[in-house]
């Protein structure tokens, strides 16, 4: 019972898979629950404020909260396909890695770091896409309405 503690272990290739599965669901649940945290009292207030027209702050909201959780149930559904691959790979075999990675800390940070910033430049891109989108279609549908009220004035 009194051993000692240490970073460095055996890192077999079960143990490795299981590490990043568990990274890649961090970074997953992080997208999933950011669009409830970055939730002010002033935003909350603003979005909450009846609209009569198109809302900027909810459409900008929607679709922040639309890109978080797209590009979460993405890495949601690869955590699962690792923890898959961690249960039938060797528990016996040394994984082949580098010599700097063979601390799990290591194997944690090699993995959250680029995939918590390719999986925040996808959301991004996703969220611009889509407000990109949305403003279009908001603007078509206000182009049409201004024509179905000229065309119903000039039928007075």
């Amino acid at each position: 019972m009194g051993g000692h503690f240490t970073l460095e272990i055996i890192m077999t290739e079960q143990l490795v898979l299981t590490l990043v599965a568990a990274s890649v669901g961090f970074v997953s649940a992080v997208l999933f629950c950011i669009g409830g945290i970055l939730h002010t009292s002033n935003k909350i207030l603003l979005q909450s404020t009846p609209y009569w027209d198109f809302s900027a702050p909810v459409a900008s909201s929607l679709a922040a909260q639309r890109a978080q959780y797209a590009i979460g149930a993405l890495l949601l559904l690869i955590a699962f396909l690792l923890q898959v691959a961690a249960a039938l790979a060797s528990s016996t075999n040394p994984a082949n890695l580098p010599r700097y990675l063979h601390t799990w800390p290591a194997i944690v940070f090699a993995v959250l770091v680029p995939i918590g910033l390719v999986a925040g430049g996808f959301s991004a891109l996703l969220y611009k896409t889509t407000m990109r989108k949305v403003l279009r279609l908001e603007e078509e549908r206000r182009q049409k309405e201004e024509a179905d009220l000229k065309s119903r004035g000039s039928n007075s």
